[in-house]
């Protein structure tokens, strides 16, 4: 007997969440406002190069990752052409 007035009420609480505003129905102030344009994208690369995420360590301790402007190589290790 619960089932079947569940149902029903479940029904129901879904047919009511179509139905339209009647005609002169205000809002609240600031509802339905459009939401401001974003930034622009980045511009993209006429062929985009995507590297691996592999990174390194230097013997320092810092990590260096890959340079898609360099081929995908390492980047060098900070003051490795220091001596």
């Amino acid at each position: 007997m619960i089932r079947p007035v569940v149902a029903a009420v479940m029904l129901l609480a879904l047919a009511a969440c179509g139905t339209p505003l009647p005609a002169g129905t205000a809002f609240p102030e600031g509802h339905r406002k459009p939401a401001p344009a974003g930034p622009p994208p980045p511009p993209m690369r006429d062929d985009p190069v995507v590297c691996a995420a592999d990174v390194r360590q230097c013997p320092d301790g810092n990590f260096v990752s890959r340079n898609p402007d360099n081929g995908c190589a390492f980047d060098a290790c900070p003051g490795a052409g220091k001596q």
